[in-house]
């Protein structure tokens, strides 16, 4: 049997659903979006995983900019995570979406959570990398002095209509 975590990422909070491959949702609850919530989310599936000894653990969300990073990465290094085998995806939103568009449902937080495990569960995924803290910070510095080097830029050819 496998475990399916599926988690809806916001700034505030991580909308979680628990969901094994016979699609049996064990439990759906909200955790905060900081340090707390990712612990609790892994005490969760270190439970469940005591409970039913599963085959695979996969835990997923949607890649959204900076909210998704820190759980994401926490989970992903985790030791006791990584002891049972449990495998992080970082998901592309519009894949999910087009998976979502297949239901006839409203669109919340705890919905959005069951149909990413629900996603998860069909196997199609990207196995994704989780970028390093170093990685994140040269892409940002990257993107930062393309942005001064653009501002710049701009900056001169407006100096330079005033004088021809």
């Amino acid at each position: 049997m496998k475990l399916f975590v599926g988690i809806d990422v916001s700034s505030k909070k991580l909308d979680v659903c628990f969901l094994d491959s016979e699609d049996t949702r064990l439990k759906e609850e909200t955790f905060p979006n900081d340090l707390i919530g990712a612990n609790k989310t892994k005490e969760n599936i270190l439970t469940y995983n005591q409970q039913f000894h599963y085959e695979n653990i996969v835990i997923g969300m949607e890649s959204t900019s900076v909210f998704s990073f820190h759980p994401a990465t926490m989970l992903d290094q985790d030791k006791d995570l990584k002891r049972i085998g449990a495998e992080v995806v970082v998901q592309n939103p519009k894949a999910i979406h087009r998976f979502k568009s297949l239901f006839e449902e409203d669109k919340t937080d705890r919905i959005d959570a069951f149909r990413i495990a629900d996603f998860l569960r069909f196997g199609r995924y990207n196995k994704t990398v989780i970028k390093e803290e170093k990685y994140m910070a040269l892409g940002r510095l990257t993107r930062s002095r393309y942005q001064v080097i653009q501002q710049l830029t701009e900056c001169k050819q407006h100096f330079l209509s005033f004088f021809p």
